[in-house]
C-alpha cells in the first residue's frame, strides 16, 4: 500500500480545533515512510519498502503517479490445498492490525495468471485508490501477453526468425536510403516528405524490436519455474511486450501509407495523390486554427464544470469529452443541471462550430485543391490506364510468345 504523512495538507487556524490532523492527496515529497502497525519486538510490523526492493517500477492510476515504493506483503501462492486459508489469514491479521487507515491512498494487489489451453499470461494489478477527498476508486489492471512472445519455444522461435530476417530487409532498405542522402545531400534529402518519413518509419522499427529483445531478456532472467511463496514478477516483461505491439501497430498504418510513394506512379492514382499533397500545406495552417478554437473550448468546459462534473474534471478530460460531443456522444441534461446558463450555450456554440463551420471549411480546402490540381494535370481513369498503358505491353510480349511458338512449329514441320 501507499500512504501519505499526517499533516500533509494545511488547515486554516478557525478549524484546527475540528480537524487536528489533516492527510491530503498522495504526492512523492509527503509519501509516508516511516513505519506502523502493531508492536513486534519494540517495533511496529509493517515497514517501508523502496521500489527497487519491492521489484515495481512508477505506476499511472486514475488518481496519481505511484513510484513503486511502498509497504508490501507478500500472500501465499504455493501450489497446496491450504493455499487460500493461509492467504485469508493474512488477509485477516492485516485487517486486525489496521493496515488500512487515513493515511492510505492506495493498495495494489499484483498477481499472474496463466491459461495454459490459450497459453496467455495476464499480468493482473488490482487497485483499489482512496482520495483524499474520500471513497474509494477500484479498478483492474491488465496486460494479456502470449507465453511464446516472451518464453519462445515452439512457433515463437519461429516469429523470432522471421523478425530477425525483417530486421535485415530494414538494413539493406536503410543503406539504400544513406546512399540516397549521400548522393543529395543532406539538406536536400531530408527537404523531401519521404525522406522524413522513412526515417521516421526505420526509427519506430527498432524501437518496436527494441522493447522486444528487452522484455525477452528481462523475462529470461525471472523464468517461469519457481517454487514457495514467491511472486513471479513478469511486469516489466509484459509492459515492454505491450509496447512492441503498440509500437508496431502505430508504425503498421505508417507502412501501409507507404504505397502512395510507390502508387504516384500509376497515373491514375498520382490525381488523388496530388490532390491530398496540394490540400496539406492549407489543411495544416487550417489544423492550427482549429486546435487553437479547440483548446478555448476545453479550458472553458474545465472552468464552468471542473468542480462538478468528472467529464471535465482536468483539462487532458474536458479535450476528450468535447471531441466526443463532435462525435455525436453528449449528455445535454447534466450540462444543463450543472448551469442552467453556460450549459446550454456553450454546447450549442461549440457544436455549431465544429460540426457546421469548420467542417464546412475543411470540404472547402480539398474542393479548392482538386479543381487547382484538375486544372494542372491530366486525370487518367483505371480504364484508361489499362487500355493505353499496361495492356499494351503485355499484349506486345503476348505476341512475340505467339511468334516465336509458331517459328518453332514451323522449324519442326521442315525437319
Amino acid at each position: 500500500q501507499v500512504r501519505v504523512q499526517g499533516g500533509s495538507c494545511s488547515v486554516p487556524s478557525d478549524l484546527a480545533d475540528l480537524v487536528p490532523i489533516c492527510y491530503g492527496p498522495y504526492s512523492k515529497s509527503k509519501e509516508e515512510t516511516q513505519p506502523f502497525g502493531p508492536i513486534s519486538d519494540g517495533t511496529p510490523i509493517f515497514t517501508y519498502r523502496e521500489s527497487r526492493d519491492t521489484g515495481l517500477k512508477s505506476f499511472r492510476a486514475q488518481v496519481g503517479t505511484y513510484q513503486g515504493g511502498g509497504y508490501q506483503v507478500l500472500l501465499s501462492s504455493e501450489a497446496r490445498n491450504d493455499t487460500g486459508t493461509a492467504a485469508r489469514s493474512t488477509m485477516l491479521a492485516l485487517r486486525d492490525g489496521k493496515w488500512l487507515d487515513q493515511q492510505t491512498r492506495a493498495v495494489f494487489v499484483d498477481f499472474t495468471l496463466y491459461n495454459p489451453a490459450l497459453e496467455l499470461l495476464a499480468v493482473c494489478k488490482l487497485g483499489a485508490e482512496f482520495p483524499s477527498s474520500g471513497g474509494v476508486l477500484p479498478r483492474l489492471y491488465t496486460r494479456l501477453i502470449r507465453l511464446e512472445h516472451i518464453f519462445p519455444r515452439t512457433w515463437g522461435v519461429l516469429a523470432l526468425a522471421l523478425e530477425v530476417i525483417l530486421l535485415l530487409f530494414i538494413v539493406v532498405y536503410m543503406a539504400v536510403e544513406v546512399r540516397l542522402l549521400y548522393r543529395m545531400g543532406v539538406y536536400q534529402y531530408f527537404e523531401r516528405f519521404w525522406g522524413v518519413y522513412d526515417w521516421v518509419n526505420f526509427s519506430l522499427f527498432w524501437a518496436a524490436f527494441g522493447c522486444r529483445f528487452h522484455s525477452l531478456v528481462l523475462a529470461s532472467e525471472i523464468g517461469l519455474g519457481v517454487e514457495g511463496p514467491v511472486l513471479v514478477r513478469l511486469e516489466a516483461a509484459a509492459y515492454y511486450a505491450v509496447q512492441w505491439k503498440n509500437l508496431l501497430a502505430f508504425n503498421a498504418v505508417l507502412s501501409w501509407f507507404k504505397m502512395l510513394k510507390y502508387l504516384n506512379a500509376l497515373p491514375f492514382m498520382a490525381h488523388l495523390i496530388r490532390v491530398l499533397e496540394t490540400a496539406l500545406p492549407e489543411a495544416l495552417n487550417f489544423l492550427g486554427a482549429i486546435i487553437f478554437i479547440y483548446f478555448g473550448f476545453a479550458l472553458g468546459y474545465f472552468l464552468a464544470y471542473g468542480d462538478n462534473l468528472a467529464n471535465y474534471q482536468t483539462l487532458s478530460q474536458s479535450m476528450l469529452t468535447l471531441y466526443e460531443q463532435v462525435l455525436g456522444h453528449f449528455d445535454v441534461d447534466e450540462l444543463q443541471q450543472s448551469n442552467r446558463l453556460l450549459g446550454p450555450g456553450l454546447f450549442v456554440l461549440w457544436t455549431m462550430l465544429a460540426s457546421v463551420i469548420l467542417f464546412n471549411v475543411f470540404v472547402a480546402i480539398v474542393i479548392d485543391s482538386f479543381d487547382r490540381v484538375r486544372g494542372e494535370v491530366e486525370k487518367i481513369s483505371f480504364l484508361t490506364f489499362l487500355n493505353h498503358q499496361a495492356l499494351p505491353p503485355v499484349q506486345k510480349a503476348l505476341k512475340k510468345l505467339q511468334r516465336l511458338a509458331e517459328s518453332k512449329k514451323e522449324g519442326e514441320g521442315e525437319e
